[in-house]
């Protein structure tokens, strides 16, 4: 798995106490141990670290330090049986744990889907840890429609059976859903994608989150109180995040911007990494 054998990134595992207790999750990183820009990469449902592979380097490469966390339940990270853990309070407790235990004080929070909502509680739980904040494709002010579907289709007497229905074929067929034009997934992707799900309690997880995450956060959850500069990223091609819950970020935040990226789809961070790493250029010179 993903970073395996490339030398340009170094893994680690940080146990963190949090509310809910112990968990250790995944961390890589890769740029200048040094520099003075800090990146945050944070994933959306089902993901991992792998989604910012292609954006990593790009911005180790304009002079920052790029890391990325598998969040609870995801990648190589614990995955506890614990509902508590899959809520956005706790996920958000989790990345400023993780920044802790990585010696972070403040940093640029990249959040991705699910990651973007994360990121921007982040910011308002924590303001002095926040400089910026890029959020690519973000869910948090509505429930997108594939994830009410399915809501309905795995009620709580049907989620004990769901690891035997996961299979990789699921994976390609999400893939030509979720990717726009300007980049083809591999089959190496989808084996990247798969092997999570793999180990237990990745589909309990994912359940939790389902069902638990709070999607509509932004409407209630102090994201017009956000200060830091905010970039805010959207795949004209799109398919899952509904647009116009994508623009109510710019809407509420008061330091937010849009940018609508033709032929994307949303895997921003994999389909526009050179935009991405542009656009948090422009961030750190706001700061």
């Amino acid at each position: 798995m993903f970073p395996a054998g490339d030398s340009r990134y170094t893994t680690s595992y940080h146990t963190l106490a949090l509310k809910t207790g112990a968990t250790t999750i995944r961390a890589i990183a890769t740029g200048d141990a040094n520099a003075a820009d800090v990146v945050i990469c944070v994933h959306g449902w089902a993901c991992s670290v792998y989604s910012f592979r292609r954006l990593m380097p790009l911005l180790a490469a304009a002079g920052m330090r790029a890391i990325a966390i598998d969040l609870p339940g995801h990648g190589l990270s614990d995955k506890p049986d614990d509902a508590r853990l899959y809520t956005l309070d706790a996920q958000v407790e989790c990345v400023l744990s993780a920044m802790d235990s990585l010696g972070i004080g403040r940093a640029i929070l990249v959040g991705h889907s699910m990651g973007g909502p994360i990121c921007a509680r982040a910011a308002v739980l924590a303001p002095d840890r926040v400089t910026a904040l890029a959020l690519l494709a973000p869910a948090g002010f509505g429930t997108e429609w594939e994830l009410r579907i399915l809501r309905t289709l795995t009620p709580r007497p049907v989620a004990p059976v769901l690891p035997r229905l996961l299979h990789r074929c699921m994976i390609a067929a999400v893939f030509s859903v979720v990717y726009g034009s300007l980049y083809r997934p591999t089959a190496q992707d989808i084996d990247e994608y798969w092997a999570p799900s793999q180990f237990p309690g990745f589909v309990r997880a994912m359940w939790d989150l389902l069902h638990r995450f709070e999607w509509s956060a932004g409407t209630d959850r102090g994201f017009g109180t956000i200060s830091a500069p905010t970039a805010i990223m959207d795949g004209r091609n799109d398919n899952l995040v509904i647009r116009r819950w994508v623009r109510r970020y710019v809407e509420v935040l008061p330091h937010a911007s849009l940018t609508v990226i033709d032929g994307c789809g949303h895997v921003v961070p994999e389909e526009a990494p050179d935009l991405v790493t542009q656009a948090i250029k422009g961030l750190i010179g706001y700061i």
